[in-house]
């Protein structure tokens, strides 16, 4: 390591060790996420960058390559925007950024107070990650927590504390791996605190992962499952440009109406398909519409609609079981604001159970913001025609869903429920457990994700499509989503990445690929049939669990998180009264 250890403290003397150190944590931070899974990294990730706020000699220089190695982080990492909206992208790096330049700011200030990094980085970074889950609308990706969604015995907590449990521990080791260099050369600290002090560090890191690890062993031993449904995932490869789709939504409908065929006979309770993968007014509202007060154009789409939603309500009768698949719906608006406002649009799952009209239906109620809906549309009408100019005319706006749904599901004397978030709110914690809970009792037994990653594909010239990395960082989140409400995940993804996970967490079974970025399509059946010794008897696919437990999660909700922020904001109040004061006694 590039430290100059002279006089009573180390220090970085030269300004390239500064960039050397920064360009290190990048490099780590990005190794240790999907799909490079380098997990280890994480735990030493920001230890350079800790370093270099902490020893430093030319601050301003330090200051500028901590938030600099957050700007490279988030550029590099989110490259697969910049081909969707250029500005949005430039926009939301720029935005990520200011949260490292706050934890920079706090870890700089208490450092200079020789407050310990195990404690000052995990409640920092885990309050910023709190934030940034509900600043402008929330983003929550890449938290600590994400790389070790592998750890099946470390990400058990999450049932406890949310993914942000997970954080705060990767976070504190980072922080007494920082201290340990201190005590390793800033020789005046160890003076001042004694030996055992400086060492409380690293002797909290090995009781916490202890109890981290003996907690997950516990949870993981535990026999609270129960056979459930067995449910086949359909998945075509359908890429997104800012042109629209290559195919027609006819041909695209008519494609998976093939590959669903393939299922009948395999003894599935319910079908998936992705998300937007019907043709746009398959709701029961738009088929029961008068056709007289449609012009002949809206007619013939009306008509050509009833005749699909025939064909897959016969599709779902030969299955003999039910078809949940995505689509817009679209409703009159009762109150319009020009003329292009006439119907109301959403983003949807609509459940087909053998009929000719779909006999459910959830929309979803968490938007992307300038992507499915651009705001102040009534309250500023001006300013939202003006922002609508920089969202590209192929992304429809849309209305959010107001309540969440839940599909029951009665197949062979038994009985199920099924929430379905839609692609990204999928990744929100809260979301996810409020369409699980109802009144602190568990209301939905399986999560159905219905995604569609078609935007974040890429490819040279007129050569063939590959994934991005987004595909992989999108999947993972479900392994939390799954241990904090203790309910396994189904996904059926467009272009992305379709799998079982269990109510643990493990990813069960995922629908083949021939490499890491090529896209799959086919077929997957999840098959909930278990023999006596609970163990799947030949013939059969991977298992789908459902799982009676109600966790600690479910029911406080992020409580953990709040009383991190809380500790967070009073570190912050303490650092500025002091520097309030320094600058009076000066």
């Amino acid at each position: 390591m590039p430290v100059e250890a002279t006089g009573s403290r180390p220090e970085l003397r030269r300004r390239f060790s500064v960039v050397l150190l920064a360009t290190f944590t990048v490099f780590l931070l990005t190794a240790s996420f999907a799909p490079f899974n380098a997990w280890y990294f994480a735990y030493i990730a920001l230890v350079p960058w800790i370093v270099i706020l902490s020893c430093s000699t030319h601050r301003r220089w330090a200051l500028a390559w901590a938030v600099a190695a957050g700007l490279i982080f988030w550029a590099l990492n989110l490259y697969w925007l910049w081909w969707i909206t250029l500005a949005g992208y430039a926009a939301l790096v720029a935005y990520l950024t200011m949260y490292w330049l706050v934890a920079a700011v706090v870890v700089r200030a208490a450092g200079r107070r020789n407050w310990p990094m195990w404690i000052v980085l995990p409640v920092v970074w885990v309050a910023l990650e709190y934030a940034r889950n509900y600043v402008i609308s929330g983003f929550p990706w890449f938290f600590l927590a994400h790389s070790q969604y592998a750890r099946a015995r470390l990400i058990q907590i999450a049932d406890l504390t949310g993914q942000y449990g997970v954080s705060f521990f990767v976070a504190m080791v980072n922080g007494a791996l920082a201290d340990l260099i201190a005590f390793r050369w800033w020789t005046a600290v160890v003076a001042r605190r004694g030996r055992w002090t400086v060492l409380a560090g690293p002797v909290a890191v090995v009781v916490a992962g202890g109890a981290i690890l003996v907690y997950g062993g516990w949870r993981l031993s535990q026999q609270t499952t129960r056979p459930g449904p067995v449910i086949g995932i359909v998945q075509q490869a359908f890429p997104i440009t800012l042109f629209g789709r290559d195919a027609s939504p006819e041909e695209i409908f008519d494609r998976h109406l093939r590959e669903t065929q393939k299922l009948v006979g395999t003894g599935c309770d319910l079908v998936l398909w992705p998300e937007t993968m019907l043709p746009a007014g398959m709701n029961a509202d738009f088929l029961d519409i008068d056709e007289t007060s449609l012009n002949p154009r809206g007619r013939e789409i009306l008509a050509k609609l009833r005749g699909q939603a025939q064909r897959l309500g016969a599709i779902s009768s030969a299955l003999d079981c039910p078809i949940l698949a995505g689509g817009s719906t679209l409703r009159r608006n009762p109150t319009p604001i020009n003329e292009d406002d006439r119907w109301l649009i959403g983003n949807s799952t609509l459940w087909f159970d053998r009929s000719q009209r779909p006999t459910g239906s959830y929309s979803k109620m968490h938007l992307v913001p300038f992507s499915e809906y651009v705001p102040f549309k009534s309250s500023w009408p001006w300013l939202h025609r003006t922002l609508r100019h920089f969202v590209p005319p192929v992304m429809e706006q849309l209305e959010p869903g107001d309540r969440p749904v839940t599909f029951p599901l009665e197949r062979r004397g038994q009985r199920w429920s099924l929430a379905s978030p839609i692609c990204y709110e999928g990744t929100f914690a809260g979301i996810c457990r409020d369409l699980v809970m109802r009144d602190c009792r568990k209301a939905a037994d399986i999560l159905a994700n219905l995604s569609n990653d078609g935007w974040f594909v890429w490819r040279w010239g007129q050569g063939p499509w590959h994934g991005s990395t987004e595909q992989s960082q999108h999947m993972v989140q479900y392994c939390f989503r799954a241990v904090e409400t203790r309910t396994p995940v189904i996904r059926a993804v467009n272009t992305g990445i379709s799998a079982s996970i269990d109510s643990c967490g493990r990813i069960a079974a995922v629908l083949a690929q021939g490499g890491m970025t090529e896209l799959a399509c086919g077929t997957l059946v999840l098959d909930g049939v278990v023999d006596n010794q609970g163990q799947p008897p030949d013939g059969h696919g991977p298992k789908v669990l459902v799982d009676d437990r109600v966790t600690v999660y479910s029911l406080v909700g992020d409580a953990f998180a709040w009383g991190v922020s809380a500790a967070a904001f009073a570190m912050c109040l303490v650092l500025w009264r002091w520097k309030h004061r320094s600058k009076k006694g000066q």
